[in-house]
């Protein structure tokens, strides 16, 4: 596609619903770090707010997302989905491990100043995403396993397979079996401490 295509095809209502969603996200973060510090009190009406910007925000971005990758992204066989998978790897993972590794290097050296303290490297960049970058993580993974689900059986199939390898991954699981962690990669922050 041309980009003078592109931009005749454009959806405006897309770009209008990730606006709000935007402003709805900025809107969750300017108050919940106002009241973390204090700043504002932490009464029923932010949590109303807090909670109900939480049920829809993030899934509007999903839903924006999903909409514009089935609509203009033609994944059909092996070989489209591994050009997919390596552009999607580019514009996605790129910012990802780049801006994550720029905020763990901050968070690493001004970690007496910051709120939440964080892990070494390799667990921030592959299992537990910082924020805002999480999205990104996510989204990677959802490309990655969608396209495989031309069928109710698989998309059933992937779910069960997601749902255990995230309960494996949160349970610790992997640390059991790992037969060789070196000191110096864990006081680097390489590997879990």
């Amino acid at each position: 596609m041309s980009e003078k295509t592109a931009v005749k095809t454009r959806e405006k209502w897309v770009d209008d619903v990730k606006v709000i969603a935007c402003i709805l996200v900025v809107l969750g973060h300017f108050f919940q770090s106002m009241t973390k510090t204090n700043i504002f009190p932490a009464n029923d009406l932010y949590k109303w707010f807090n909670t109900t910007i939480y049920y829809f925000h993030v899934p509007l971005f999903f839903m924006c997302s999903g909409y514009l990758y089935q609509k203009y992204s033609k994944v059909n066989d092996f070989r489209s989905w591994k050009k997919n998978v390596a552009k999607k790897a580019l514009a996605l993972g790129v910012p990802y491990v780049t801006f994550s590794t720029a905020t763990w290097v901050l968070k690493t050296v001004f970690s007496g100043s910051v709120n939440d303290q964080i892990g070494g490297l390799g667990d921030t960049l592959l299992l537990h995403p910082t924020s805002p970058y999480w999205y990104l993580y996510a989204l990677f993974f959802i490309f990655l396993i969608t396209p495989t689900f031309s069928t109710v059986k698989m998309a059933i199939v992937g779910f069960a397979i997601a749902a255990l390898a995230k309960t494996f991954i949160l349970t610790g699981g992997l640390r059991k079996y790992m037969l060789y962690q070196p000191s110096l990669q864990m006081s680097l922050g390489l590997c879990w401490e």
